[in-house]
């Protein structure tokens, strides 16, 4: 049986991640209706984003509504820079995306 995958759209959004209380910049590359990618802003620390880790992706549209997504993480990749600094990139899944979310989805 063939498997089909979700279409994913390549978005460039300014998101905030908050796990454990604090707070991570990121940009989302990507979504679909039931996931996402996601880079976290390069860090000094190691990002606590180990799967299956829960945590909200916030972000803006144009039209300043702002999303508050409730997301398991999938899978997780963390490399350093030529700065010493660590860059993790995040495969999220969507936890029950809200109707609005997928109105929006949609009309990406």
């Amino acid at each position: 049986m063939k498997r089909v995958l979700p279409v994913r759209i390549p978005v460039f959004i300014n998101t905030n991640i908050v796990a454990n209380g604090k707070n991570y910049n990121g940009i989302i590359g990507n979504l679909s209706t039931n996931g996402a990618f996601v880079e976290i802003v390069p860090t000094t620390t190691v990002t606590p984003f180990i799967p299956p880790k829960k945590l909200d992706l916030k972000f803006q549209e144009t039209s300043k509504k702002t999303y508050t997504l409730k997301c398991q993480v999938a899978w997780l990749y963390t490399k350093r820079n030529s700065s010493n600094n660590l860059i993790s990139s995040i495969g999220v899944e969507i936890i029950n995306p809200s109707p609005a979310y997928k109105k929006y989805f949609k009309a990406l």
